[in-house]
């Protein structure tokens, strides 16, 4: 597997400052075998959204580039840093306004390994898209500068670690959706379509314990092409259900692969679970066109 052209290695992040009604996501891919590492940094305000994204060859450090830097601390703790720039990703002609990002960002549940929620046959049917894939959410706290704007934020989000091929065109189509209630309690879904057939995997974080997910239904509204609002319908292994309403509040688009044959549509929404209200990142992943 870590010979095949497409092996990646990557991490990403995302936030949600309800107060300030802004959201961060942000990603650092690896292809050694390719000689390429990547980024892309968005940040989506009530006014604007802004991007950036970068490549580089690999070098000796995995977890930096173009001004962004994920660090680990002893502890679990995530420093995530950014020194560079960002674009208005819609104005005509953009004009790169200068960004400092200092987040401390901090686990919240333990490690949630997908292998605990597939079995063979499904692990296959994923090995294109990567084969480990751990998940956890968390509670950023930092400041956030866009131009002349300051933030002081404290919000709520998730992050992935994700390894094996990466191929952004072998998928039919994915959604991956995550969400944090009341900064205790929290989900985060994949449903993965290919030419085999679907998989769903992820956890519900819920009386301090992560319950891993096997079925998930979704239920999809749209508007100008692009999902407005759905229903989450999911089941973990202990055949316990809930049932989740999700409305896209914002979003931005990011096309990927090799020929940008594949949009990355990534929302931040607002979702309603037992009576809770939360808000997390719902992405979807399609074929253009």
């Amino acid at each position: 597997m870590k010979d095949h052209i497409e092996y990646n290695e990557s991490l990403y992040f995302n936030f949600h400052d309800e107060g300030n009604d802004l959201t961060t996501f942000m990603r650092i891919g690896n292809k050694p075998n390719k000689d390429e590492k990547s980024l892309f940094f968005v940040i989506m305000t009530s006014e604007r959204t802004y991007g950036f994204r970068h490549a580089t060859p690999c070098d000796d450090d995995p977890n930096s580039i173009g001004g962004l830097t994920f660090k680990r601390s002893s502890s679990g703790t995530w420093s995530l840093t950014y020194r560079g720039v960002v674009v208005d990703m819609k104005a005509a002609q953009p004009v790169p306004l200068p960004v400092a990002m200092d987040i401390e960002w901090k686990p919240q549940n333990p490690e949630m390994d997908y292998r605990r929620c597939v079995n063979e046959a499904q692990a296959e049917m994923s090995s294109k898209v990567a084969s480990e894939h751990l998940e956890q959410f968390g509670i950023a706290d930092g400041s956030l500068i866009i131009g002349e704007e300051s933030y002081s934020i404290h919000g709520t989000g998730e992050r992935d670690f994700s390894a094996g091929v990466r191929d952004w065109g072998s998928p039919k189509m994915w959604a991956w959706i995550n969400s944090v209630f009341m900064e205790k309690e929290a989900f985060n879904i994949t449903k993965l379509s290919t030419d085999m057939g679907d998989v769903d995997a992820g956890y519900f974080y819920t009386d301090g314990d992560n319950h891993p997910l096997n079925d998930v239904s979704i239920d999809l509204r749209y508007k100008n092409n692009v999902p407005s609002s759905f229903t989450l319908s999911i089941k973990d292994m202990s055949d316990l259900s809930y049932d989740v309403e999700g409305t896209v509040i914002r979003y931005a688009m990011l096309p990927m692969g090799n020929d940008n044959e594949m949009l990355l549509i990534e929302t931040i929404s607002e979702y309603v679970w037992d009576c809770k209200k939360g808000f997390g990142i719902a992405e979807f992943l399609v074929r253009r066109g």
